[in-house]
């Protein structure tokens, strides 16, 4: 199996073992109509702080995928609710393979999920979230 094929076989493995924390799912859905503040993260510090959560949630799902870098890095609050989700377009790399994925965390609710995006946006990021990893959700 080259390092390409084993790679995406591991990412379709954790997609699967990723329902329990919200299926990485990247089909239109429909807006709540709850108040949400989204803030994009532009502060260095910070994205850094988001990325090293993508990176111990790959650690603890077992997979040795490394996140190169991350734009596009969004908080995600929906009004009344406490906890913050994140999420961010990732490019990741296992051996010579390259993929571009959306990840979204809301640890305090145990859920973290991703799924490939070939071209992400503001928009796909944060209906992303929405969709696998809403506060408190």
């Amino acid at each position: 199996m080259s390092i390409r094929s084993g790679f995406l076989f591991v990412l379709a493995i954790l997609l699967v073992l990723c329902r329990d924390f919200g299926l990485a799912d990247e089909s239109v859905t429909t807006l709540t109509p709850r108040s949400v503040n989204i803030r994009y993260i532009n502060d260095r510090k910070q994205v850094n702080y988001v990325v090293d959560r993508f990176r111990g949630q790959l650690r603890s799902s077992g997979l040795n995928a490394n996140i190169i870098s991350c734009g596009l890095v969004t908080e995600f609050i929906e009004e009344g609710i406490k906890n913050v989700s994140f999420g961010a377009a990732c490019a990741v790399q296992d051996g010579d393979s390259k993929l571009t994925v959306l990840m979204c965390d809301d640890s305090s609710a145990g859920k973290f999920a991703f799924g490939r995006s070939g071209n992400p946006t503001r928009e796909g990021v944060v209906s992303f979230i929405r969709r696998n990893c809403p506060p408190g959700g």
